[in-house]
Formats: C-alpha cells, sequence, structure tokens
C-alpha cells in the first residue's frame, strides 16, 4: 500500500466510509500511537505522519507483510495484533486492484438477501413470496427463497415437501431446485415432494405445465428431463439417474377459465364407450386408449357424477367386462368387446 493510498484511507475513515475491516486497521494503528504518545495532541497531518511511520516501523522494506520483532513492552501483542491487520489490509487492496470474479459476488449478494423459513410445526405453513406465489409448506420441510426476485427469473430452494401456486409471469419462469432436479414453472400449481431417505423427488402436476430436469452444469446441454401436464407426476431416482413419469394417485377435473368452463356431464345412458372416453379425457386431460376398437362402440348407462377418476374407470370396466391399466401417463383399457 502507499502512501498515497493510505492517505486516502484516512480521509474515507474520517467520512465514515470504511468497511468493517479498514476501519479496525485505522483504529489499532490509532490506539497503539495513542497509548506510546500518551497525551499528546496531534493535527491531521502530524497523526498521519506518525501512523504511516509507525507501519514502516514494523514493516521490513524488502519483505513487506511479514512482522519485524520489536522490543518486549506491554504493547508488543498490540503491534503484532496490529501487524496481523497491514498483512490483511495489504491483501484487500490487492484484491480490490485485481478482477472480481462475478460468481464470488453473486454468492456473497445472495447470502445476505435470502431467507430460509423451516416449518417445524404439524400442520402446512403458507409462505407468501413478493412476487404474489404462494408456497404451502409442508411439516419438517425447508424453503429457502431470496427477498427479491431477480429481474430475469424467480429461485427458490426448496428440502421435504411443499405445494405450489406460482403467478404466472412469462418473462420471468420461476425455477424449484430440489437436490440435483430443477422445477421450471411459467405460472402454475404443482407439488414437489422429496424423500431424502429414497433420494427421490415426485413432481405432481395440477395446473398449466411444468419441465422437470436434471440440473448440469452450465456448460451441458440438458437433454434428460420430462414436460408434465395436469394430473401428471414424475419421478427422478438418484441411484439411476432418471425419471419416471405417470399419473398422480388422485386424478382432479381440470379447472379452465370461468369464460371457458362448461360443465362436463358424467350421466350416460346407452352412451358409446368412445364417448364416455372423450368426457374423460376432456375433463383430466389424460390420454385414454382402448386397446380392442370393437369395445369403443359398447353402450354404457352408469351415472358418475362425483366419483374420482379410478372410481370411475372401475364402474366402466365393470359394466364392461374390461380392464384398466396406468402406462405412463396413459390409462390402456383391455377387454373383448360388448358383442363377444
Amino acid at each position: 500500500m502507499s502512501r498515497k493510498k493510505f492517505g486516502q484511507l484516512l480521509q474515507k475513515y474520517l467520512r465514515g466510509e470504511c468497511t468493517p475491516a479498514e476501519k479496525a486497521f485505522v483504529e489499532h494503528w490509532y490506539g497503539l500511537i495513542d497509548t506510546e504518545e500518551s497525551g499528546q495532541e496531534l493535527d491531521m497531518n502530524e497523526l498521519e505522519n506518525r501512523l504511516w511511520d509507525q507501519i514502516q516501523s514494523k514493516m521490513p522494506k524488502d519483505e513487506p507483510g511479514r512482522v519485524i520483532p520489536f522490543r518486549s513492552t506491554p504493547l508488543r501483542w498490540i503491534g503484532i495484533a496490529a501487524s496481523l491487520l497491514l498483512v490483511g489490509w495489504l491483501y484487500f487492496a490487492q484484491r480490490q486492484s485485481s478482477p472480481v470474479n462475478p460468481a464470488d459476488s453473486l454468492i456473497s449478494l445472495v447470502q445476505g438477501d435470502w431467507v430460509e423459513r423451516t416449518n417445524n410445526s404439524t400442520h402446512p405453513l403458507v409462505i407468501r413470496l413478493e412476487d404474489g406465489s404462494a408456497v404451502k409448506l409442508a411439516a419438517h420441510s425447508s424453503l429457502r427463497f431470496p427477498t427479491h426476485f431477480a429481474t430475469e427469473n424467480r429461485t427458490v430452494y426448496l428440502t421435504g415437501d411443499a405445494f405450489f401456486s406460482v403467478a404466472k409471469m412469462p418473462t420471468r419462469p420461476f425455477y424449484v431446485y430440489v437436490g440435483s432436479v430443477v422445477t421450471k414453472v411459467l405460472g402454475t400449481s404443482f407439488f414437489v415432494r422429496s424423500q431424502s431417505a429414497t433420494n427421490q423427488v415426485r413432481v405432481e402436476v395440477v395446473t398449466g405445465r411444468v419441465s422437470v430436469y436434471k440440473e448440469t452444469p452450465r456448460k451441458l446441454a440438458t437433454t434428460d428431463g420430462v414436460v408434465l401436464s395436469p394430473n401428471q407426476t414424475a419421478t427422478f431416482f438418484e441411484e439411476e439417474q432418471h425419471f419416471v413419469t405417470g399419473l398422480v394417485d388422485s386424478p382432479l377435473v381440470i379447472r379452465t377459465s370461468e369464460k371457458e368452463q362448461k360443465p362436463i356431464s358424467f350421466q350416460f345412458d346407452d352412451t358409446p364407450l368412445a364417448e364416455v372416453l372423450v368426457r374423460l379425457e376432456q375433463a383430466y386431460g389424460i390420454n385414454i386408449e382402448v386397446e380392442n376398437d370393437s369395445q369403443k362402440a359398447c353402450p354404457l348407462t352408469a351415472d358418475l357424477t362425483d366419483q374420482p377418476l379410478y372410481t370411475q374407470l372401475d364402474i366402466i370396466c365393470a359394466a364392461l367386462k374390461a380392464k384398466y391399466e396406468v402406462k405412463g401417463t396413459t390409462i390402456l383399457l383391455t377387454g373383448k368387446g360388448c358383442s363377444d
């Protein structure tokens, strides 16, 4: 550190603009002089000269940063501490004049601006985020989120289980990180469930569309991922490093806007199976296929109102002597047909 920079540091100290490290550096050296020159009043120029001389007397000219042993007095340890501070300050000054890694700055900023909430109760905890999104945090789960989202995206970190209702912002995607799994949405509602014992992460979509993929280094392209629609789910298996898609345990009728919403009737009177399945597909957004085309004409008379999807399928299969099986995100009906 040059004499000029040292003078600038003192001026900065007097203006109250020093960092904690800079302030400690000045005050330690001033305390040393004040103790040795007890009762002597110094003006600013004299103080600067004394401080600089004191620093130079403790630092060898050929090896800056190394402390010279000096007389053994009660002030010896103060001098050592001050000299160590000087070494730290010289390193700080060198860092200030060298390029700063943006990632280091980002980490420091994030650590200071992020909040972590942990639900230690036995009931879900609702957390409101600044963008209008809401998170229902399950018991014994934690959510880490920024006090202010970035302008280009919205990112949170989850440990455990939570239900997300994300405010729609097409230009600012919302990211949920759970271990190595990333869920990306623009505006939707979905569940994220993680199991630490098995290292499995499960995403279940209620509304909208969700992209789920494994986090990779920025230089590598992300190819291993899935896109989910309502009532679909994907489970990531850490050991196998792959996703398995399927349907949620209890599919719900998809909610649409009030203008587009038309009640779907689940009352059928000699209705062909093909039409019955079309109504179910429209209601739940799930693809239902029939293995035997001759089944499509089979008539169904039944009231399936207020029944969950799998119960509706049980009733249909019982009436038409068929079976159903969930294969990934598709339901497959099998049977001989009504004419056999």
